[in-house]
């Protein structure tokens, strides 16, 4: 019989990225936005985010190798391959891993709150600020973005991808901060 789930699983974010510097310079000059050229799929590492996408790999790559993840799941976003290619080149992974981009794993969707920090949020969409304060960040979905709910949806055709097509191997997910807690959410119930 087939084993229906991962013989182990580790599910990462990404390094730090230039957007997460940019957000913490807007929020600390005050700022309604973050000040970053790139579309958020495009978005690097900063070199402190490739600085621990490289220790992870010296971290996995401590393990035997027959404990070391063998497939590896990463979102499309520029971001989280790379810290997906920082820890193979550091040794990471078992000989020969098995690599797959899935596009279910990719950042929370922002919409029109994109780019904006919390006070450009309360400036620029008042009654979006508001309905947060109603619904909470868990249930709401700004226009053209996700909710958490959105992103749970997602991520449970996701998983179960992962426990049909995986089972009995060691997988590694490398994603986002609001993916890593939806997979713990599903997870841990």
């Amino acid at each position: 019989m087939q084993e229906r789930w991962p013989a182990r699983l580790w599910v990462v974010r990404h390094g730090e990225s230039a957007g997460n510097v940019a957000r913490d310079a807007a929020h600390a000059a005050g700022l309604a936005q973050i000040d970053i050229a790139h579309r958020d799929v495009d978005v690097p590492l900063s070199r402190l985010g490739e600085e621990q996408s490289e220790a992870l790999g010296r971290w996995f790559a401590a393990m035997a190798p027959s404990e070391r993840p063998e497939i590896v799941l990463s979102s499309p976003y520029i971001r989280a391959r790379r810290t997906a290619e920082l820890i193979e080149a550091a040794g990471g992974l078992a000989a020969e891993p098995e690599r797959v981009i899935d596009e279910r794993l990719r950042e929370k969707e922002f919409g029109i709150l994109d780019r904006l920090t919390r006070f450009g949020i309360e400036q620029r969409h008042p009654d979006q600020a508001e309905f947060r304060k109603i619904l909470g960040k868990f249930y709401h979905r700004p226009p053209a973005g996700e909710s958490w709910c959105d992103v749970i949806l997602r991520l449970r055709s996701a998983l179960d991808t992962v426990g049909l097509h995986h089972g009995g191997r060691r997988v590694l997910i490398v994603s986002h901060q609001v993916v890593v807690l939806c997979v713990r959410y599903l997870l841990e119930g």
